[in-house]
């Protein structure tokens, strides 16, 4: 029998997880004009929702995939109309959940793939493959075994941490190396330094980074802002 999936947000990585997805009825929800009439083109939905009031069925599985100051809203909403479901998210940074009341059918996640990219038109199928997935550790462990599953099959290894653990790891791995990125590339052009002609491969690699969403990204270092705090006064140490 075919899961029934829901992906709520389909940019860039939504859309590479549908694609990926084998042997599964997927249903999307997406707000994006624009990205609409690219996902209704492509042929991989089951049903396209614009109005999170008119999704109608039953799922297996909900995935947020949506900007991560939405996440708490679509997981109340989520967890209430469809209380059977599994729920998970793929937000970078997991600090705004460790305070809230979250429902016993959501298990937060973090696929170790992202990009620079967001559009659906730029998805990837392979992007989860050989990938690693954090999952967040959860006292519901069947759940917590479904959602290992689901991210292997689409080519993924999974690794449980608690909330703590998560976002100071990544704030050494993913959060600052974002943030640097922007800082430098915004003093080169206050500098007028034309990095663009006049680089090597090595530089232009560090600033790829500050091609990705600069809005998702400022969501995601004001929410992990204590552990960057720290790895910026480790840096001062070393510096001096």
């Amino acid at each position: 029998m075919s899961k029934e999936i829901l992906i709520a947000g389909s940019g860039f990585m939504g859309t590479s997880m549908a694609h990926a997805l084998e042997n599964c009825n997927i249903t999307c929800f997406e707000t994006n004009e624009a990205y609409l009439a690219t996902l209704k083109n492509l042929n991989i939905y089951k049903n396209i929702f614009s109005d999170v009031s008119d999704i109608k069925g039953e799922f297996d599985l909900i995935i947020i995939c949506t900007r991560q100051k939405d996440v708490l809203e679509h997981i109340s909403y989520f967890s209430s109309k469809f209380p059977e479901s599994l729920i998970t998210d793929i937000s970078s940074s997991k600090n705004f959940l460790q305070e809230a009341d979250l429902p016993p059918n959501f298990i937060s996640s973090h696929p170790i793939c992202g990009s620079h990219k967001v559009g659906p038109e730029d998805a990837e199928p392979d992007l989860f493959k050989g990938k690693e997935v954090i999952i967040i550790d959860t006292h519901y462990q069947e759940k917590l075994a479904e959602l290992r599953l689901f991210w292997s099959s689409l080519g993924a290894n999974t690794t449980v941490m608690n909330f703590s653990d998560h976002d100071k790891n990544y704030a050494f791995l993913s959060h600052f190396p974002h943030l640097f990125s922007f800082i430098y590339k915004e003093i080169l052009d206050e500098e007028n330094i034309d990095y663009k002609k006049f680089s090597g491969d090595s530089l232009k690699e560090i600033l790829r980074l500050s091609e990705a969403n600069e809005h998702l990204w400022h969501e995601i270092f004001l929410d992990n802002k204590e552990n960057l705090k720290h790895i910026k006064e480790k840096l001062k140490k070393k510096l001096l």
